[in-house]
């Protein structure tokens, strides 16, 4: 017993929740679970009642707190790993990607809900069972012999099933004993094919049937592709400034579609069918700028026409005047540009009479504006009197969703243009894509497009089809095999209208009313359309 307390002698009270008190005078077997301290004067009665089994427990200054009996210990252990065992549980049912734990046999001890909705494999069927009797190159039996961390990761697991996966190993004190993933399903996205291309083009030539009857006027944002919430955000401010003829500055990289946000505002505006100039104020050398913007009196200089040149300003009078790249803007011209803003009006070149402008002003740049003016090469009020509306295009590699629409959609026009028949992408090349961080954005995924169709030799898109840049990512994707397409139109448009409806749904989290306005539609007609697509039954299934 000496021993005992030697052994924890000057140590903070042991293991709280396994610790029982002993009454004065009393046996070790009614020991009760109190918060009273055991008085000095009975430890000498303490001491004979210990058993060999028990240890003695004292604070700093020797005083015995009570004992740690091996019943206890056990059975709070047994208590623990029971809440444990029930935590985790409720961790992979809460989880929203398939969940899979191994251990170091690399058998599996965890399988949620949603991997069986996604596998087809219960729990009673894989857990306690080896990882390999179900599934080929599994990622996380890599990721625990390796030691490695693995993120976002595209994988195919099985046939006809594509991820992305997370998988980290799980460690103990440096050791590996096992290995978790989660897994995000993306098979919807790469088996987009031939029946998406075709419902698009049959949809295009609706379009342009009910334009040419004007039953309709098209919608002037349809062509900013794409139902990311971020782009769906621009549009929607876009669609507010619009009326209006408020300046609008349109910001994001090269290639994001600026061009194409300030064409849609005129056209949803009450210029539209008026001039849409554009102005690209990087291209015109500096030395004929004035005379390119505000135009020139005959006589004005050597070369100048007899007559006189109306500059592009006076040109957009009654529409819109579209100044892309203002921050190449020289700083002379800045302050001339401010005039126009302020008075509409400006003098040509030579000139003595002002002429003036109705126009509306829409200015873009992938410059920063702001350290430009705190450098003084971008003037302060220009800045000010631009920036009425702020709008940024999101990059490309910010909303990866949007890249399968846009590659079917660019894959559509470019067949028609080139005079091909296309009927399917490799998964492997769309996975690519997916992977690729796209520094030119949306123009260069439409020069990718154009370059495979045009370079294709048959009616399949491969990895191959690739440019070398984007060939390296095609490389660690398998080989899938591709549903077979459609027979007809009318099962490829259903399959399609499935296709949108159920990505609108995900996009929703499942809130039917917000996927109704995504795809602008009643929500009386969007539970038509789930009902008759049977929609409704396959989420009743599975929940």
């Amino acid at each position: 017993m000496g021993e005992s307390v030697a052994m924890y002698l000057g140590k903070e009270l042991l293991a709280r929740e396994f610790l029982q008190k002993i009454p004065p005078g009393g046996e070790p077997g009614d020991c009760a679970y109190k918060g009273e301290e055991v008085l000095e004067q009975h430890i000498l009665s303490v001491i004979p009642l210990l058993r060999e089994k028990d240890i003695a427990v004292v604070d700093r200054e020797g005083r015995i707190l009570g004992v740690l009996t091996l019943e206890g210990v056990v059975q709070r252990l047994v208590e623990f790993l029971l809440d444990t065992e029930a935590t985790l549980v409720a961790v992979l049912g809460a989880a929203n990607d398939a969940v899979c734990i191994i251990d170091t046999q690399e058998r599996v001890i965890g399988w949620n809900r949603k991997a069986e909705l996604l596998y087809g494999i219960s729990d009673g069927d894989i857990l306690g069972r080896s990882i390999h009797n179900f599934f080929t190159n599994l990622v996380v039996t890599r990721v625990c012999r390796n030691n490695q961390e693995v993120y976002a990761e595209y994988h195919q697991p099985c046939q006809d099933t594509h991820v992305l996966i997370n998988s980290l190993p799980i460690r103990r004190e440096g050791r590996v004993i096992g290995g978790v993933s989660a897994e995000k399903d993306v098979t919807e996205i790469i088996q987009l094919n031939r029946a998406l291309s075709q419902a698009s083009y049959q949809v295009k030539y609706l379009r342009e049937v009910i334009q040419k009857n004007g039953l309709k006027k098209p919608d002037p944002f349809a062509k900013l592709y794409g139902h990311h919430p971020r782009l769906k955000a621009v549009v929607d401010l876009a669609r507010r400034a619009a009326p209006t003829d408020a300046t609008v500055l349109i910001r994001g990289e090269s290639g994001t579609g600026k061009e194409v946000l300030a064409r849609a505002i005129h056209e949803a505006s009450e210029r539209a069918g008026k001039p849409f100039v554009v102005v690209n104020c990087g291209a015109i050398p500096a030395e004929l700028f004035e005379s390119e913007l505000f135009g020139y009196e005959q006589g004005a200089f050597t070369g100048a026409g007899p007559r006189g040149k109306p500059g592009l300003l006076e040109m957009a009078n009654e529409g819109t005047a579209f100044l892309d790249e203002i921050g190449e803007l020289p700083l002379n011209l800045q302050v001339k540009l401010l005039r126009v803003l302020q008075e509409k009006a400006f003098y040509r070149v030579g000139g003595s009479r002002p002429v003036s402008v109705n126009i509306r002003i829409i200015a873009a740049t992938n410059r920063q504006l702001e350290e430009m003016v705190a450098a003084g090469r971008f003037r302060e009020d220009l800045y000010y009197r631009l920036n009425v509306i702020n709008i940024e295009m999101p990059p490309l590699r910010e909303r990866r969703s949007d890249i399968p629409e846009l590659l079917y959609r660019f894959l559509q026009e470019y067949c028609q243009i080139y005079h091909k028949d296309i009927v399917k992408v490799e998964p492997g090349v769309v996975a690519a894509m997916l992977s690729y961080s796209w520094p030119g954005n949306v123009r260069e995924l439409k020069n990718t497009v154009e370059r495979m169709v045009v370079l294709a030799e048959g009616s399949v898109i491969t990895e191959k089809d690739l440019p070398p840049y984007l060939q390296e990512h095609a490389l660690s994707v398998a080989q899938v095999q591709q549903q077979p397409p459609p027979k007809d139109l009318a099962t490829a448009a259903q399959q399609a209208e499935k296709e949108l409806i159920l990505k609108a749904l995900r996009e929703a989290g499942g809130n039917r009313t917000l996927t109704a306005r995504l795809l602008g539609l009643p929500r009386s007609t969007l539970y038509y359309k789930m009902n008759r697509l049977g929609i409704l039954k396959e989420m009743r299934r599975i929940t």
